[in-house]
Parts: C-alpha cells; sequence; structure tokens
C-alpha cells in the first residue's frame, strides 16, 4: 500500500469517485483511501472528518468550473455567442457531473465553513461578474452596473439551480437531458439580458 499521499491526490480522487453519485454520504474516507491505496488513517493527517474533505472538494469544484468556464468563452467568436456559453457552461458542468451538483447545491456539510471555501466563493463571485459585465459591454457598448449585475446574474443562477434540481428529482418540465441543456440554456441568456435591461427603468 501507498504511505506517502498528498492533499492534492486525496481531493482529486474523491472528486473522480463524487463526480456522479447521487448520494455522497455513501462515500467515506475508508473508500478513498483504498481507491487511492493508502490506509484510512493516512487521510486524517489532512481531513479530520469527510466533512472536512467535503469542503475542501467544495472549493477545489469551483476551481475546476472557472477552468472550463474561461476555456469556453476564449472559444467563443462573438459576444451573443459568449452570453450563450457562459450559462451553457453551468448546464453542462452540473448535468455532465450530477454529484459535483448535489456537492455544490444540495449537500448539508454541517460544521463552520471554512475561510477557503469563503474566500474562493468570493473569489469565483468575482471572476463571474467580471466575465458577464465585458460581455455586456461588448453587447450594448457599456459597462452594466456592478451592483445589479451581481444582483441579476445570482437571481439567474438561481433560476439554473432550481431547474436542475427539478430534473434530478424527476420533477422536471423536460426530460430528455440536451434539450435541457439547450433550454437552461436559452431562458437563462433572455432572463439575463431582460432583467439588466429592465432594471434601467427601475427606481432601487
Amino acid at each position: 500500500m501507498k504511505k506517502s499521499i498528498t492533499k492534492e491526490q486525496i481531493v482529486e480522487t474523491a472528486l473522480a469517485l463524487m463526480k456522479n453519485k447521487s448520494d455522497l454520504r455513501l462515500l467515506n474516507l475508508r473508500e478513498i483511501a483504498r481507491t487511492l491505496g493508502c490506509a484510512h488513517t493516512n487521510l486524517y493527517n489532512y481531513f479530520p472528518s469527510y466533512n472536512d474533505l467535503l469542503w475542501e472538494t467544495h472549493a477545489a469544484l469551483q476551481e475546476i468550473f472557472m477552468k472550463m468556464l474561461t476555456k469556453k468563452l476564449d472559444a467563443a467568436t462573438t459576444a451573443e455567442l459568449r452570453l450563450s456559453c457562459f450559462f451553457e457552461a453551468f448546464a453542462d458542468m452540473y448535468l455532465d457531473n450530477k454529484g459535483w451538483f448535489c456537492l455544490a447545491w444540495h449537500e448539508c456539510m454541517g460544521e463552520e465553513r471554512p475561510r477557503r471555501d469563503i474566500e474562493t466563493t468570493e473569489s469565483t463571485n468575482k471572476a463571474l461578474n467580471k466575465h458577464i459585465s465585458e460581455i455586456w459591454k461588448a453587447l450594448s457598448g457599456e459597462y452594466p452596473n456592478a451592483d445589479m449585475t451581481k444582483r441579476v446574474l445570482h437571481n439567474t443562477h438561481c433560476y439554473i439551480v432550481g431547474e436542475i434540481s427539478n430534473y434530478l428529482l424527476g420533477r422536471g418540465l423536460i426530460e430528455n437531458e440536451i434539450e435541457l441543456k439547450a433550454y437552461i440554456t436559452c431562458e437563462a441568456a433572455l432572463m439575463f439580458k431582460l432583467c439588466l435591461l429592465g432594471s434601467d427603468r427601475i427606481e432601487l
């Protein structure tokens, strides 16, 4: 058995095992250790509990998503396509990796939220708002109001999470996954545009 493992190896292995699990509590440190080929006690050197590992994978997942999103946006050739790709990235990430979606939005980790996860989430949100603001600038010729952009993007993302949650629970209106991805992408982009345009007529 391996005697030396790294924190990064543990996180990568955990994420690979979680990728398509519908119940993350069916996974534990012993199974992860078996996959790594080491004693489960080795994992306690880095993670005192399974919840500690869940928080670390939650932070790592956000970094994985941002790399995927950036790659998608870099490949888009027009502002309209970039807007579509922006929201398509969420649908792809969540539906292609259902266990990761559960980790991101359904799993209760119970304990106090670590500083790393808070900082990673803040950094992710800042980067997302920067991307969408630049896309809007390319579409409209000017940068949108930062506070309103943050609010509209948050609400649009909540729509995406709700739509995918309904689908995973077998209560969605669209049963075909490919059709659902296309629908979410289209509706989210439209929702974002209409809400941001409408905000110009709303007195805050």
